[in-house]
């Protein structure tokens, strides 16, 4: 396992920015120092989400990737951005030869066990978790390819034991802890509360 994704799956629970502006960085920013967080995820489907990861992956105690990444000119602009990891919701095998080259990681989605032994990934996303099964679809791929995973989609605060006590499950990342999203007391206590699933 790499150093990026061994880090990822000691932090397990990986915050995924999506809903902020580049003006609101400094903001973003205070709230994860203020918080000890020690990844996130920016999700390049915004329209600041670049320019947000960039800004962000210059936080020295801050492991930055790239989330939602949807085509290879995004994965292009986001390892130039800076991004450490790529989470993508697809098995882009251009975009997935790209982060091989440019040795970084990349968690994308297949259900196909052979697609992924192919490329040589060990480590996928799961993405939309329960659309695919849950825990289930978890077992018959992890029995197929002996693979981990990282789940995402709609899964909130209540669910994140659920998911996180299964053996194959290195991590989550989602978005329930910015659901307050101007209030950053809040936010900052639910950055907080993300590092309860902390390994050492």
């Amino acid at each position: 396992m790499d150093t990026t994704t061994f880090t990822l799956s000691k932090v397990r629970c990986i915050p995924m920015v999506k809903l902020y502006t580049q003006s609101q960085a400094p903001k973003l920013i205070q709230a994860l120092r203020d918080s000890g967080v020690r990844a996130v995820n920016v999700s390049q489907q915004g329209g600041d989400g670049s320019a947000l990861l960039k800004i962000l992956s210059k936080e020295e105690t801050l492991l930055v990737g790239a989330g939602n990444v949807q085509t290879y000119e995004q994965a292009e602009r986001a390892i130039h951005a800076g991004a450490a990891f790529i989470f993508s919701p697809l098995f882009d095998e251009r975009m997935i030869e790209l982060c091989h080259n440019r040795r970084v990681p990349i968690y994308p989605v297949t259900t196909q066990a052979n697609l992924a032994v192919l490329h040589q990934l060990k480590v996928l996303g799961c993405y939309p978790v329960e659309e695919l099964g849950g825990l289930s679809f978890i077992d018959r791929m992890a029995a197929e390819g002996d693979f981990s995973f990282f789940v995402a989609g709609h899964i909130d605060e209540s669910m994140m034991n659920h998911y996180l006590n299964h053996p194959h499950v290195l991590g989550m990342t989602g978005s329930w802890m910015f659901k307050d999203a101007d209030n950053w007391k809040a936010v900052t206590d639910a950055l907080i509360r993300t590092k309860q699933y902390w390994l050492s």
